[in-house]
């Protein structure tokens, strides 16, 4: 199967099987991504957070991290007059992922000392933005741009393994706030959390039965690429 094909394949995840990935196949997904994921100054300023299959407790408390950010999200919504209304009590089932799963990553910025090379050059004159702690919010960009090549590539390995995966971007920024519910280990801001096992349910299966696939579409391609 061609690298087009793995991804075509990619679904996000309703729930995921009983059935557990090897740890040895999620090992080897990571040191691949670490290995071929481009980044600037060789400092990956992100740390990644691995909570595997006996991690429940605190797979609950990311998750309220996400369920948090997502009524805040609606009622700030409504007081703007973007949106009509919440969801009550309800949450959003398609977070469940971050739940329920064999494997789930948070990856979050993190400040990085200069390698050996960076060190000489910081020696002369050069800024090494990513060493500063305080300085996290002015490289989060860097960040996030880094850590979306990360995912993408994992990505790809995953699905070498037939790993299914899922990610969110919805859930609380603030680091004391996932500190403050038990998960003493998190310093810095997250960027993003992704989900790996096998698929029982995907997301397109549960629009499929609806009969609206044809309803949830990308926006055209010309909508997106101009070229000047």
């Amino acid at each position: 199967m061609n690298t087009f094909e793995l991804l075509e394949g990619r679904h996000h995840v309703r729930k995921y099987s009983d059935k557990v990935p090897p740890k040895e196949q999620i090992e080897s997904a990571l040191w691949k991504a670490w290995k071929t994921t481009p980044t600037k100054n060789n400092a990956m300023p992100y740390k990644i957070f691995v909570y595997g299959p006996d991690k429940k407790e605190e797979k609950e408390k990311v998750w309220k991290m996400v369920y948090k950010n997502h009524k805040v999200a609606e009622r700030r919504a409504v007081a703007r007059g973007q949106g009509k209304t919440t969801e009550g009590g309800f949450a959003n089932p398609y977070y469940e992922h971050i739940k329920y799963n064999p494997y789930l990553l948070t990856i979050h910025a993190q400040p990085r000392e200069p390698n050996e090379f960076y060190r000489k050059q910081v020696e002369r004159g050069m800024f090494f933005d990513q060493a500063w702690p305080e300085r996290v919010d002015n490289f989060i960009d860097t960040s996030a741009v880094e850590v979306g090549l990360f995912i993408q590539i994992l990505t790809l390995y995953l699905l070498e393994y037939k790993i299914d995966l899922s990610y969110t971007s919805c859930f609380v920024r603030d680091a004391k706030q996932w500190r403050a519910i038990g998960l003493k280990h998190v310093e810095y801001r997250p960027i993003v959390l992704m989900s790996m096992g096998y698929s029982e349910v995907f997301r397109k299966d549960v629009i499929e039965k609806a009969r609206r696939t044809h309803e949830d579409i990308k926006p055209a391609m010309s909508e997106m690429i101009e070229w000047i």
